[in-house]
């Protein structure tokens, strides 16, 4: 809870770190900036998994008959992530995430 109520910010400034800060109010839901980190942070995920099954370590469901596979699929407030069936894929899925 510590890390919730008392958290400090530092920002990238044109590649250079500014000193840290304690902000004075939380970013509350609905606040129009938490839904561009929330894109933010779906992006990144979304290129750590690709970049997973690219180099072989996540195993993305395939579909039947040649069909496509899928890692994931983003939706405005869900995400679905899919694994082949094994417990080492969902160990290393909790590990990326």
């Amino acid at each position: 809870m510590h890390s919730l109520s008392s958290p400090s910010i530092s920002v990238l400034w044109n590649g250079k770190k500014t000193s840290s800060f304690f902000p004075k109010r939380g970013l509350r839901q609905g606040d129009p900036l938490s839904l561009y980190l929330f894109v933010l942070c779906l992006e990144k995920l979304g290129a750590m998994i690709t970049g997973a099954v690219q180099e072989g370590r996540w195993e993305p469901f395939r579909l039947p008959q040649g069909g496509p596979s899928i890692s994931h699929l983003f939706f405005v407030d869900d995400i679905l992530l899919f694994v082949k069936a094994k417990p080492s894929q969902v160990r290393f899925m909790v590990d990326l995430l």
